[in-house]
């Protein structure tokens, strides 16, 4: 299998010239999420870059984890300021047994969350009342419009 992943691997890389390639780390308009922005040759070229790191997984040794950490590529940019991935931290074992083995916290994906502006408008609009009646309490001599006849 190894000699058809190199070969794999050797073709995108062959296909798909780096000097086209736009690969970047960035989040969505919330910062909640990570997103990949790329072109179709980047994306080819990341792969490619992660089979041949998963090719070395197979050359470890499995008694020492240590991270694989990406080569700086011209094509890899970084949107955040910073390499959101900069490596990979091998796992040797099937996922059923990590998960088993070790207190993950697993992130479930929200479907179908709306945001509720309505709702926040209202907080809002409570807060800014309670925030007025406590600066009038605070200085009385703010309600000029009492003296006013």
């Amino acid at each position: 299998m190894s000699s058809d992943l190199e070969s794999s691997i050797q073709r995108i890389e062959e296909e798909n010239n780096p000097d086209n390639a736009y690969f970047s780390y960035s989040v969505d308009d919330t910062g909640e999420y990570g997103l990949i922005k790329a072109n179709k040759e980047g994306l080819r070229l990341y792969a490619a870059d992660l089979l041949k790191n998963s090719l070395l997984l197979e050359e470890e040794d499995h008694k020492e984890i240590k991270p694989i950490f990406f080569t700086p590529k011209e094509w890899m940019f970084s949107e955040t300021g910073y390499n959101l991935i900069a490596g990979i931290l091998p796992q040797y074992e099937s996922r059923d047994h990590i998960l088993a083995e070790k207190d993950h916290p697993v992130r479930q994906a929200r479907t179908g969350e709306k945001k509720k502006p309505v709702l926040m408008f209202v907080l809002m609009c409570i807060t800014g009342a309670l925030i007025m009646l406590a600066t009038l309490k605070a200085f009385p001599n703010l309600r000029i419009w009492v003296n006013i006849h």
